[in-house]
């Protein structure tokens, strides 16, 4: 008898707490995991992001999170943007153009037209003849350059680093590829931080804006932008010492995106990194995070 009683006791909490929770609303600070469908490979956008969900350097609603700090390092000015979303397809790519052309615009223009909640630059790969591209689950080139690091995201929104790729290593990886980046270098690799083996190419030595995006764990995820010397007030950071900040934020693999002056975060199709020269330069394509919501 005492067990029947506890059990009516019981549901009627449960029913007590379904009408005191809104349909759609957060509890603990939960996603809603599986409370809206997944975006197809093929939306050319993602849901219109919330109004209501901007709150200054951040953005809330039931399948996306992102909050913005500031915070100094090296002597310069540096913004952490961490991600959380409820689904894989969340995290995406768009180019300004079509692939081959060379048609490129400012960040936060690209941003606003795929509807983007916070977006980064990618990797400038249509001006150059080398690299890995995967875009939106379509293969366009398979011409890694010797000793490059590849960044795959597959169809879990996991991070997954090539170093020194090949050809034969990436066709050898038995995941899913959604997305590819092909600049580097690894500056966290499966929780190691990356302690030599940086290429020239990427001016490893010099003090200068980087963009870094990485994996912290299952569909959560880092993006950093640093100033450079350019930015009054900041020196700007070689490669090992990104590297080696990144190994301080608990992340299991950091890349290096293009840097300089194409360096772009944007929140709320507004550029909010580097601000104090002013300078926006076009790129060509960018990394994003979409919400669910409001989808068309």
């Amino acid at each position: 008898m005492k067990n029947v009683v506890r059990a009516l006791i019981l549901l009627a909490l449960l029913a007590a707490l379904m009408f005191a929770v809104p349909s759609g609303a957060l509890m603990d600070g939960a996603l809603a995991e599986g409370a809206y469908p997944a975006l197809s490979l093929e939306a050319e956008k993602g849901g219109l992001p919330l109004e209501s969900g901007y709150d200054g350097l951040g953005y809330r609603d039931d399948t996306i999170t992102v909050t913005v700090e500031e915070t100094r390092a090296y002597d310069t000015t540096i913004l952490i943007a961490r991600v959380t979303i409820s689904d894989p397809s969340q995290i995406r790519t768009a180019m300004a153009g079509r692939y081959g052309s060379d048609t490129q615009a400012p960040g936060a223009r690209l941003a606003k037209r795929v509807q983007a909640v916070f977006a980064i630059n990618g990797d400038y790969f249509n001006f150059t003849s080398n690299g890995y591209v995967v875009r939106q689950g379509t293969l366009y080139r398979d011409n890694p350059a010797e000793g490059s690091d590849i960044l795959l995201i597959d169809d879990q929104g996991d991070f997954h680093i090539v170093q020194a790729a090949t050809s034969e290593k990436l066709a050898a990886f038995d995941g899913t590829v959604i997305n590819s980046f092909s600049f580097g270098p690894a500056l966290v690799a499966d929780g190691e931080v990356v302690e030599d083996g940086f290429l020239d190419d990427v001016a490893y030595d010099k003090p200068a804006q980087r963009m870094v995006v990485a994996q912290a764990g299952p569909l959560s995820y880092v993006c950093v932008a640093t100033e450079g010397p350019e930015n009054p007030g900041s020196v700007g950071l070689t490669i090992p010492q990104m590297a080696e900040f990144m190994g301080t934020l608990d992340v299991q693999n950091a890349y290096n995106l293009d840097g300089g002056s194409s360096s772009t975060m944007v929140l709320n199709n507004e550029k909010i990194n580097a601000l104090s020269t002013h300078k926006v330069r076009s790129i060509c394509d960018i990394l994003y995070f979409a919400t669910l919501v409001n989808q068309e």
